[in-house]
């Protein structure tokens, strides 16, 4: 896009660049269903034979809530770039878009109300049982999780109440709804007073004794979006219950990290968490 002087020079502004030249990975795009015949999308990246192993590894990308969609075929940004890099090192990376995730109606939406995470975990959970089925070549026993912000909620929910995922990364996850936006938070949940059993039940310090697979959780010490008190919380739930993590707090970043420095060492810390253990 350029901005032009009437009968004078043109000044360009933004300029879109192909990505062809790259090389990038084309997704598989998939379909499953959900236990009440929802139509579920996911997406699946897989190395190139010259880089898989015989058993490949998988990461699953999640986010899970109302105010993002994964799948989707565009252009992902810097995260599509960062799991293009772990494709390179022989990762597959999928995502599925659960119930509750935008842009699906109202129903596919509201099935997570004043239950947040309980449908969630069943739809992720289904999806990639049956992802490990159509492709024998996952390796069942190396699967990894990662997400932020929502996601960063559903990585610790899933690891909290499942034994499928072998590690983790939680980037400023939301662990108490009670910590967040009221304006948000009380469109799907209710009022806290009235709805206390559904903030309990998906409340994550409360379920830290059950974390499994080894765990790193990565927050901006200034997040303007999800308090740090989040992780907090969850930090001191699972010191109480005996449980072996990483943790890494990025000073004075706000809830995107962001920065050259700062998301480099983010990116390099998610990736060798996977590379220690997945290979």
């Amino acid at each position: 896009m350029s901005v032009c002087a009437v009968g004078g020079p043109c000044n360009r502004i933004w300029e879109s660049r192909s990505v062809a030249d790259y090389g990038l990975t084309p997704p598989k795009y998939l379909e499953f269903k959900s236990d009440d015949g929802s139509t579920l999308y996911g997406q699946l990246l897989l190395p190139t034979e010259s880089t898989a192993t015989s058993k490949i590894p998988l990461i699953v990308s999640v986010y899970g809530g109302p105010a993002g969609q994964l799948v989707r075929n565009a252009w992902g940004g810097s995260t599509e770039l960062f799991h293009e890099l772990l494709v390179k090192h022989s990762f597959a990376v999928f995502s599925v878009d659960n119930r509750g995730t935008p842009n699906r109606g109202l129903k596919f939406s509201a099935a997570i109300r004043k239950q947040f995470g309980a449908v969630e975990l069943k739809d992720q959970l289904s999806a990639l049982n049956s992802l490990l089925t159509q492709y024998p070549q996952l390796d069942k026993d190396k699967i990894a999780i990662w997400g932020w912000s929502n996601g960063g909620s559903m990585t610790l929910y899933l690891m909290t109440h499942s034994n499928v995922f072998k590690a983790g990364v939680s980037v400023a996850p939301v662990t108490d709804w009670r910590n967040y936006d009221t304006i948000y938070t009380e469109r799907y949940m209710g009022l806290p007073k009235q709805g206390a059993k559904a903030y309990d039940d998906s409340a994550i310090p409360k379920a830290a004794s059950n974390l499994h697979g080894s765990l790193l959780l990565a927050h901006g010490t200034s997040d303007d979006n999800v308090h740090l008190q989040n992780s907090i919380q969850m930090v001191d739930a699972l010191i109480k219950a005996g449980k072996q993590f990483r943790m890494m707090f990025f000073p004075n970043k706000t809830h995107s990290i962001s920065g050259p420095e700062a998301r480099t060492e983010l990116f390099h810390m998610i990736q060798d968490h996977f590379e220690r253990e997945l290979k």
